[in-house]
Formats: C-alpha cells, structure tokens, sequence
C-alpha cells in the first residue's frame, strides 16, 4: 500500500463531560492504513492491497460490505493516497435522501451540483444500489463526456452487499467498468473474523486512550474474549464506539451487559438464545427483538431510510420508530 504521508493530526479539543469526538485523522493508522483495514485475515489483507494498487488510478472504484465495516472510511483512504488528495472530496448518501433530491444534489436542476463542485476531486457515492437506473445511467454518460477531457472526478461507490446477490454486484461493476474501469472491493464483517478483534481492540484503546485521558493500556484478556463471542452487527464502527465507551467510564462489567441486552437484537441464533440460562421470558425478548430490528431494518431500506415512510409501512409511530433506531443501533 502507498506510504503517502497523511496531513498531520490537530490539537485534540479539551475534554468535556460531552466526551468530544476525537480529530478525524485519528481513523489513521500509522503508514496510511486505515484503521478500520487493520487484520490478520486473508480476504481483509487482499482488500487492503487491491485498495493500495488501485487509489493513485482514475479506476471507478465499489467498496461492498455491510454497514460498519468502514466503507466511508476506506472512500477517504482512497482520495487521500492518491494525487487527487488535494482537491475536493465530495460524498452522497443515496439511502438518506429520496430520489429527487439525489438527482438536484448531483446535478443541481443542470450540470452543476456536487460533480460540478468536486471537480477534478473525488465523488464518493454511498448507496450505489438504491440509485434509480435512469439516474445512474446519467451519471455514467456524464462521466463519459467529462472524460473526454479529463476532468472528471473519481468515483468511489459502495453497496450494502447483503442486501445484493452476486449477479446484481457483477453487473454493477461491469456496467461502471464500461466507463474508464472499475474494481470491486469487499470487506467481510466482523463476525467472521473473530481473531481480528484483540488486533483492532487493543489499537483502537491505544488510539483513544490519551484523549480520554484513561491509563488502562492494555485490555485483560477475559474481557477480550468476551469481546470475541459478540457479533458485532455494527462491525468495527460499533467496535470503534464499544472501546470509546470503556475508555470514558473503565468499567468491564457494564460493559458486558450492555452488549448482553443487545445479543438477540444483534443477531444471536436460537440455539445461542437457548443456551444462554436465561429465563424464559428474557428469552423470548430477545427473540423478540431480534425480529423487531431485522425488520425496521428491512423496511427503513425498502422506504431507502425515509423513516417517516418506514413508519408507515410498519404501522407505528414516527417517534416510536425513531426510539426503536436508537436502541437497535441502525445506521444507514
């Protein structure tokens, strides 16, 4: 991978009971790798490498994963290792805004809006898959005709692999393939690499530790293993979001709870529900749960995350819908 140099990180604001984010280039890893890409996993060291060999190309480039597993993160690794970095980054969420508005933020009621901003920079596009066909049809003739001159930007694109088959993520790279060249790249979740998280805990307490002004400097290893028997529906994000937390209050123990009361809705089996020892009752709310999540969940990316629609659909309340969000940790 590139050893471009990556900009130096400012001051850290002082600390308040808000616990205030740390500086964006704290997702850096010394050398440019991206923490979120940090692994002993073969299929995540493959993905860091095709990254490293493709970011300084005008190649289109489709990052697939779930959410979480640092598919925004990796758009920025691209812009800043290669020679565009020091123009505009520019980036849309097609699951946030609804079709129409998709279609003024990109071209502005003409040729102007974000492409016209970005220029020669990077567009990074989250959500490719719920971009109508018509549209993105448009945005590949647009890019067309700017190559001609060559100042088009570079497009990064991702999809929420689960929510695609194979067919539907080959024919997405061949149809952006046909337009200057592109590449797939996929990033596997957490879960299924379970020896990758004592390797990205233990950085990312590392990272933050001094921010939050904590002295621990190493995580036990029970609570590590504790860590590795949790699904991690969030992927590294949520991972990123457990540690900050420890960081700031350094108490294993709520830890493991807060992560138990969120097993079922995460994504834990029967069988692991049946083996827990619970009470039946808290069994079932797990179950229960459990289903109430997948399905806000589908029915947020049917509505493409319009959550007064969603709400609709299921037949429940705005705020209620909102307050379910919240609990479950759903993210577009």
């Amino acid at each position: 991978m590139s050893s471009r140099a990556v900009t130096a990180e400012p001051a850290s604001p002082a600390r308040t009971d808000g616990s205030p984010d740390p500086p964006a280039s704290a997702y850096w890893e010394i050398g440019g790798h991206p923490n979120f890409l940090l692994s002993v996993d073969e299929r995540v060291i493959a993905a860091r490498e095709r990254l490293g060999q493709v970011a300084d190309t005008s190649l289109t480039v489709v990052l697939c994963g779930e959410r979480g597993v640092g598919k925004e993160i990796l758009a920025r690794g691209i812009h800043d290792l290669s020679s565009r970095a020091s123009r505009p980054l520019a980036s849309l969420n097609c699951y946030a805004i609804p079709s129409a508005a998709i279609e003024r933020e990109l071209f502005d009621g003409g040729d102007g809006g974000k492409l016209e901003a970005v220029g020669g920079g990077t567009l990074y596009i989250h959500g490719i898959e719920s971009l109508p066909a018509e549209l993105s049809e448009r945005l590949r003739e647009w890019k067309r005709q700017r190559a001609a001159d060559g100042s088009e930007p570079r497009f990064v694109l991702s999809c929420e692999q689960p929510s695609l088959g194979n067919s539907a993520l080959d024919k997405l790279e061949k149809e952006w393939g046909a337009v200057g060249g592109a590449v797939r790249i996929e990033v596997p979740p957490l879960r299924d690499r379970p020896e990758d998280v004592p390797l990205l805990a233990n950085h990312i307490l590392q990272k933050y530790g001094t921010f939050y002004g904590s002295k621990i400097r190493v995580l036990r290893t029970g609570f590590v293993k504790f860590l590795q028997g949790y699904r991690w529906p969030g992927n590294v994000r949520e991972l990123e979001r457990v540690i900050r937390r420890f960081l700031v209050i350094e108490d294993e123990e709520t830890i493991r709870e807060e992560l138990g009361s969120k097993k079922g809705p995460g994504g834990s089996t029967d069988e692991e529900i049946l083996d827990s020892g619970l009470p039946l009752k808290q069994m079932v709310a797990r179950v229960v749960a459990r289903i109430e999540s997948q399905a806000i969940e589908r029915a947020l990316q049917a509505a493409k995350w319009n959550k007064k629609r969603a709400a609709a659909d299921l037949e429940i309340s705005y705020k209620s819908l909102l307050n379910k969000v919240k609990r479950y940790e759903i993210e577009a």
